[in-house]
């Protein structure tokens, strides 16, 4: 289902990837492994944020956001399951409606995970994939 995208389809006259690079001192992370017809919208303020929206660009598939690293700890995070992504240790929580159905029809998954990779604090969240699915988006990102 996730596959190599091959180029960021942009929507909203978002900014691209390279030109919020040059704005900021930290590394933007992106990842490498999302659907082809997922479109990109960033937002710049007050931290980095890059929505991927569904083909039609009517559903946000997951949000990532991004800012300057800051460490993070066990105690922050007291009912979150620990994961590795990319040999740094990162917290997920699943939602609590996991499992079940929202106003639209849709089914409730995924969750909120976070992590600090290469001076950059990731905050991603998702309702529509699977912790999984957020596992290997998260782990794509470089």
């Amino acid at each position: 289902m996730i596959i190599i995208a091959k180029e960021i389809k942009y929507n909203h006259n978002s900014k691209t990837i390279s030109e919020i690079q040059k704005e900021v001192d930290f590394t933007v992370l992106t990842p490498k492994r999302i659907p082809d017809d997922w479109t990109l919208d960033t937002k710049t303020a007050p931290w980095i944020m890059l929505h991927y929206m569904d083909s039609k660009d009517t559903k946000l598939m997951v949000a990532i956001y991004l800012r300057k690293g800051f460490r993070l700890f066990d105690d922050d995070f007291p009912h979150r399951q620990k994961v590795d992504i990319n040999g740094n240790k990162g917290y997920f929580q699943e939602w609590e409606e996991s499992g079940e159905v929202d106003e639209n029809g849709d089914n409730i998954t995924g969750g909120l995970l976070n992590w600090v990779q290469d001076g950059t604090s990731v905050e991603m969240n998702s309702s529509r994939l699977s912790k999984e699915q957020m596992l290997e988006i998260a782990r794509s990102m470089n």
